[in-house]
């Protein structure tokens, strides 16, 4: 697989994304589409890929899987939304980047278009749904629920029965008790302890974490 189609583009975490496809998928060449006219060009100051940013609106070809190229909850919706609704590329176009030295459970069930960085693991029963980024050394406990679209960023620690919702963004360092349900489109600061239930659309932080502000 020489070739990876990205859609989308950003500066500095698509780099962890291109080392990783690389590495798994032995990628050479990347080829960035995107949707708005203001194209990004990720930064390699060490080591330069080869990699080409395609004239907005230009989209892969019907066989060419896909993926995200931007982070965070809001812009990977939009872009996914965008091309759904454009170019038609549905969710079964996209992969999944998992690093080998992730360990996931048997019996858990990771969807299309999920990225799951070095050193994470996740535990029995968990559904990681699309488009859910797990950023290194995060510890994902059993029966978790992670909903589409949302970012663990790195060092999380998710104990078991959490049930987190679509477009959320967890802080790095989070630790989030057992029976624990945070809301759709909240974000929790870096280094949070969660101990009681977090609604939709809010920021949280502190230890114990309190919704500090409405995430509008």
């Amino acid at each position: 697989m020489g070739k990876m189609h990205l859609l989308g583009s950003s500066i500095d975490s698509v780099t962890v994304t291109l080392d990783l496809m690389k590495e798994i998928y032995g990628a050479s060449i990347f080829l960035f589409y995107p949707n708005i006219d203001k194209s990004t060009a990720p930064f390699m100051p060490i080591q330069a890929l080869d990699y080409k940013i395609m004239p907005v609106g230009a989209s892969p070809k019907a066989t060419d899987k896909v993926f995200i190229a931007t982070p965070g909850p809001k812009s990977k919706m939009a872009i996914f939304n965008d091309f759904y609704q454009k170019h038609g590329i549905g969710k079964n176009r996209y992969n999944q980047i998992i690093h080998p030295s992730a360990y996931i459970a048997s019996s858990s069930r990771i969807e299309k278009g999920v990225l799951i960085e070095p050193h994470v693991v996740i535990s029995s029963q968990v559904t990681i749904e699309f488009g859910v980024f797990i950023k290194r050394g995060s510890l994902i406990g059993h029966h978790n629920v992670i909903g589409a679209f949302t970012d663990i960023n790195p060092g999380v620690v998710l104990s078991g029965n959490i049930t987190i919702g679509e477009g959320c963004e967890i802080g790095s360092g989070a630790i989030i008790k057992d029976n624990i349900s945070i809301g759709a489109n909240t974000i929790i600061g870096i280094g949070s302890v969660v101990t009681k239930n977090i609604p939709d659309n809010c920021v949280a932080y502190g230890n114990p974490c309190k919704v500090v502000r409405e995430n509008s």
